[in-house]
């Protein structure tokens, strides 16, 4: 104890100055734990109606947490390090570095309110009849704010330190250069994140495919990098972004409708019925709530060249009269549409069966000729 009281009396460390710095972290303590207890309770009070206000608001509770500990930290380094006559790294050192933290708390802020927001467009944006989700102005608008949010940092930073604009555009030109060399691919698949976020090609949540079949999935995320794709036996690809922008790519999810198309046989049995059938089948997808009429419709006769599975066959196929249903349902939603086409088949199963005809199943026929029956001659005795 008396070592301690003779270097604070070396130091001419008054028991007053002491004070001041512990009620300095006691304060700061005190604000920062203040600051914790009232956005849970706002979080928590604000929850059940969200807007884009208390968003916002909300956003400042980590970032102020953060500020009160730099903002605290500060005047204790102001103080400690005035006894000891290190004034000029305290403004060499100390002062542009809690300049720096209160930048990356701003930084902090924005990039925290940018996600909630984000977060919030699309739960109020999702669709609940099954029509397509288009988040891609979501994400571009998530995307041009935190670059923003990032340049806004990058010249604070440089202001802090001193730093003139030309002298940074003129360093941060030379890196670059130098990066793209080394990291030409990552460069471009950088450029091609770029791309994807101006020309919305998709978006998270749709399902796209490669027309050579290799990628195909479900869109979980679009970094500036990477695509990330959830494939339909649950596995994740992580695609470079230059891949998917020098290649064609099919987004099955902006499809306007769902098309039905199945293929049905009849008995030939019933080769006198087909036309009666036929105009039914056609009245109850003219009625029909689910399908769209302005899209085409057709009950007809297949041609010479369809795939009825096994075989290749025409109207008159090996077993039965062949003739297909093409239409369109006003929903796109996967589950929805195999709920709609389960039901409209069963339905003209129904049809075919109330004009007591059959659909047909595969059936061979034997033609066995008549001959003279002649006795088989008996042994000789």
């Amino acid at each position: 104890m008396d070592k301690l009281f003779d270097f604070f009396k070396a130091y001419d460390i008054s028991l007053s100055q002491l004070l001041i710095v512990a009620i300095i972290f006691f304060v700061t303590i005190a604000v920062y734990l203040s600051v914790r207890f009232f956005f849970q309770r706002y979080k928590k009070a604000t929850l059940p109606s969200q807007t884009i206000k208390t968003l916002f608001y909300a956003s400042f509770d980590k970032p102020l947490q953060l500020a009160t500990i730099v903002i605290g930290l500060y005047f204790i380094a102001m103080h400690v390090l005035t006894w000891f006559k290190f004034t000029s790294f305290f403004d060499q050192v100390v002062t542009p570095g809690v300049n720096i933290g209160l930048a990356f708390c701003f930084f902090m802020l924005m990039n925290t309110f940018l996600s909630r927001l984000k977060a919030y467009s699309i739960t109020k944006t999702t669709r609940t009849d099954g029509g397509y989700d288009n988040f891609a102005k979501v994400e571009q608008i998530h995307k041009l704010g935190q670059v923003l949010t990032l340049a806004i940092m990058v010249f604070m930073i440089a202001s802090i330190l001193g730093l003139k604009v030309s002298q940074g555009v003129a360093y941060l030109g030379g890196g670059l250069a130098i990066v793209a060399l080394v990291f030409k691919d990552t460069i471009s698949s950088v450029f091609g994140g770029l791309i994807i976020y101006l020309d919305s090609p998709y978006a998270v949540g749709d399902w796209i495919y490669t027309i050579d079949g290799q990628i195909e999935g479900t869109v979980e995320q679009i970094s500036w990098r990477l695509t990330h794709i959830r494939t339909f036996d649950a596995r994740l690809i992580f695609t470079p972004n230059n891949i998917l922008i020098t290649q064609a790519v099919v987004n099955a999810s902006r499809m306007l409708n769902r098309r039905i198309l199945q293929y049905i046989g009849l008995r030939y049995d019933d080769f006198d019925k087909f036309e009666a059938i036929q105009k039914d089948i056609y009245a109850f997808l003219g009625e029909h709530p689910d399908i769209d009429q302005s899209c085409t419709t057709l009950v007809n006769v297949v041609n010479g060249s369809t795939d009825m599975g096994s075989t290749t066959e025409g109207f008159f196929g090996g077993s039965s009269l062949n003739f297909s249903v093409y239409t369109f349902t006003k929903v796109t939603n996967w589950r929805k549409f195999q709920a709609i086409q389960d039901k409209i088949m069963m339905d003209i199963g129904r049809i075919i069966y109330r004009h007591d005809a059959e659909i047909a199943f595969t059936t061979m026929t034997l033609d066995i000729p008549k001959a003279d029956v002649k006795p088989i001659p008996q042994a000789a005795q």
